[in-house]
C-alpha cells in the first residue's frame, strides 16, 4: 500500500498536461502512485502520458471511453491502492511538498480528510491565494461544510469515499457530494498553506459566455445535496451550515457567473423558485447575518430578482 494515490482525469489537456505531471513526479513524498485516467481524450494527451510513464514507474495509465470528470475519478478510485486519495485536475499543478505536508498532517492527527489553501492561477501569471477552510467555528465539520467543496485541495482516507462517490454525467459534482462526507468522518484537519494551483482557463465551461444546458447542473447538484440532508437526521445539527452553503453557491455564485450570459434567465428564475420552496428564511441564517450589509443587501436583491437594480449598482 502506497501512502497516497493521486487520481488525474485527462480530457483535451495536451497543452497543460506536462506541467501537471511534472508537479506530481517531483513530489517530495515519494511513496505515491499517480493514476492517470484518459477519459477518451481525442488529442495527444495519451502520447504525453506514455512518455511520462516510461520516465516514472509510479504512473499508472488507464484508458476508458469518455464519461466525464466524475466517471474518470470513480474509475481511478477502483484502481487506487493508497492509504489516502488525492485528486488533481489535469490542467492544474501543485506545490512540490503538497502531499508530504498533507500526509504528515493526516498521520499526526489521525485525520480522515485534510484540506489546504490554494491559488487561483491565471494565464498572466497572477496567483490569488484562497482559503481551503473558513475557520468560523471550533467544530471543523462546520468549517468544512461552509468552505469551498472542491475535491482537489484535499486528501481523503480511502475508506470514506466509495467508487461511486462522484455523481456522474454532471458538472458541480463536488458540490453535490463532498459536503455530505461529514457523516463518515471523525477528524478533519487543515494545512494553512496554499499548495494547489487551480488554473483559470478562459475555455472552461465555467467561464463560458454562451448558455449551456449543463449550467442547470448547479440546480441538480443542489437538489441532490438538499435531498441528502433532508433524508438523514444526522445533518440536522448542521442545518445552518448547509443552508449557507446552498445560498452562497446556488443563489449568489450562479447569479454572478451567469448575469451576463444570454439565455440564463429561466435558470436564474428556477433557482429562486427552489430557494423560495426550501430556504425562504435564509436571511435569518447566522452566517449570512454575520456578513457585511453589502453582502446581505445584494443577496436579497438576487433573491427578489431585482436584476436591473443590481446592474445599476455594478455600474455605479
Amino acid at each position: 500500500m502506497v501512502k497516497v494515490s493521486i487520481i488525474v482525469p485527462v480530457y483535451n489537456v495536451e497543452n497543460y498536461l506536462e506541467r501537471c505531471l511534472d508537479s506530481l513526479i517531483n513530489q517530495t513524498l515519494e511513496d505515491i502512485e499517480i493514476i492517470v485516467v484518459n477519459d477518451g481524450s481525442p488529442d495527444n494527451s495519451q502520447k504525453i502520458i506514455d512518455r511520462y510513464k516510461k520516465k516514472d514507474k509510479r504512473i499508472v495509465s488507464i484508458m476508458k471511453e469518455n464519461g466525464g470528470l466524475s466517471s474518470a475519478r470513480n474509475y481511478g478510485l477502483k484502481k487506487a491502492t493508497g492509504e489516502y486519495i488525492g485528486y488533481v485536475d489535469s490542467d492544474d499543478w501543485i506545490s512540490p511538498s503538497m502531499y508530504e505536508k498533507m500526509y504528515d498532517k493526516a498521520k499526526k492527527e489521525n485525520s480522515d480528510i485534510v484540506s489546504c489553501d490554494y491559488y487561483k492561477a491565471y494565464d498572466n501569471g497572477t496567483n490569488i491565494k484562497m482559503p481551503g477552510l473558513l475557520l468560523e467555528s471550533s467544530d471543523m465539520k462546520k468549517n468544512y461544510i461552509i468552505s469551498v467543496p472542491c475535491a482537489w485541495n484535499k486528501i481523503y482516507k480511502k475508506g470514506i469515499i466509495s467508487n461511486k462517490h462522484w455523481p456522474e454525467q454532471m458538472i458541480y459534482e463536488d458540490f453535490a457530494s463532498n459536503p455530505l462526507l461529514v457523516k463518515k468522518v471523525k477528524k478533519i484537519s487543515y494545512v494553512e498553506e496554499a499548495l494547489y494551483y487551480y488554473f483559470i482557463r478562459e475555455s472552461s465551461i465555467m467561464n463560458d459566455k454562451e448558455f449551456k444546458p449543463k449550467f442547470y447542473d448547479i440546480l441538480k447538484a443542489s437538489k441532490i445535496l438538499s435531498d441528502g440532508i433532508n433524508k438523514d437526521k444526522y445533518y440536522l445539527k448542521y442545518k445552518d451550515e448547509y443552508e449557507y452553503l446552498i445560498i452562497d453557491n446556488l443563489l449568489r455564485d450562479t447569479y454572478f457567473r451567469l448575469k451576463d450570459v444570454s439565455g440564463s434567465e429561466q435558470l436564474l428564475k428556477d433557482i429562486v423558485d427552489f430557494i423560495k420552496e426550501n430556504y425562504s428564511g435564509f436571511l435569518n441564517n447566522p452566517y449570512i447575518k454575520k456578513m457585511g450589509w453589502k453582502y446581505r443587501f445584494i443577496t436579497k436583491q438576487i433573491y427578489k430578482r431585482h436584476y436591473k437594480l443590481l446592474n445599476f449598482i455594478s455600474r455605479s
